[in-house]
């Protein structure tokens, strides 16, 4: 899945929240169907997100929706009603075999050739929620072609996944640290680029959202989910690359493409040993700030295999 940095949360109940939503500079929306759609509205509220989808999609604004689990009987429905241009993925929650991953995969790709659209041109986001979905990271994350980013979560006081393990959550999270590397690893080894943490539930105390957010990117998740606009521009600061961090990759190309020149392929820069594999480490950073629209200035041309 593509690179977003922060994928805001809107309740697909609430339309006008779908039209304001963008203004708040998210990468993407993840329109909700499941738990912040009242049970009485979830039928009747799958046309109103296919609307949002359209009307986000003339706006450019990258679509995924969360429809709800597979254990509701809701979710094939869901699919199809929601596959339109516009929806580039689908989160499913509660998530535990891979078997339902693939029956998903399924409904996605007879969906998609229905509404004309191109094959595995929707992504899956898989959301583990449960002891033994979590556990099972690596065969959800490995299930098909068509996972694109499964999550990892942060600390909350309550949700699912606190019920779940048990946990007391406390500022430091520590008791979440091995769910979330575990994820993480999990994620990774199965050639997801980029992993994804789950949303901070605090809306008022924005110095622990980015204390959160902070750990997760220290841990290698590369993009959140947030459920409050306040969370936005964080999320796309933590996990952008910054200043320092650019010039300091751009260093390394230079001393690389000087060590080129002498006819050597590793050099002594910033107190540290580098050779090729910091070349990729560091032009994979300097595009990804491109992509944000980051200005990078002029960097040493230098290639590795």
């Amino acid at each position: 899945m593509k690179l977003y940095r922060s994928m805001l949360f809107v309740p697909g109940n609430r339309p006008e929240w779908m039209d304001k939503a963008p203004q708040y500079k998210p990468d993407a929306l993840i329109v909700d169907l499941e738990d912040a759609v009242p049970i009485a509205e979830k039928v009747a509220t799958r046309k109103t997100v296919r609307d949002g989808i359209a009307r986000l999609h003339q706006r450019s604004v990258p679509v995924i929706v969360r429809v709800n689990g597979i254990n509701t009987g809701l979710t094939g429905e869901d699919i199809e009603a929601i596959m339109s241009p516009g929806l580039v993925g689908i989160a499913i929650p509660k998530l535990e075999f891979a078997e339902e991953v693939r029956k998903i995969d399924a409904w996605v790709e007879l969906f998609e050739q229905k509404a004309g659209m191109a094959k595995n041109s929707v992504e899956l986001m898989l959301i583990p929620e449960t002891a033994r979905g979590i556990m099972n990271a690596y065969e959800l994350a490995s299930s098909c072609k068509r996972v694109g980013t499964i999550t990892g979560s942060v600390s909350n006081r309550s949700g699912d996944v606190t019920k779940a393990i048990g946990y007391q959550s406390t500022r430091g999270e520590m008791e979440n640290l091995y769910q979330a590397s575990h994820t993480l690893l999990a994620a990774r080894a199965a050639g997801i680029e980029y992993p994804l943490a789950g949303a901070p539930l605090e809306v008022k105390d924005l110095a622990f959202v980015r204390e959160q957010l902070k750990r997760a990117r220290q841990l290698g998740y590369r993009s959140a989910m947030v459920i409050h606009p306040s969370a936005v521009d964080i999320a796309n600061e933590v996990f952008s690359p910054s200043k320092e961090e650019i010039e300091w990759n751009k260093g390394i190309l230079q001393a690389m493409a000087d060590a080129e020149a002498a006819g050597r392929a590793a050099v002594t820069y910033d107190g540290m040993m580098v050779d090729y594999a910091h070349v990729r480490n560091a032009i994979d950073l300097i595009q990804q700030a491109k992509a944000f629209g980051m200005d990078v200035g002029t960097y040493a041309d230098i290639k590795a295999l």
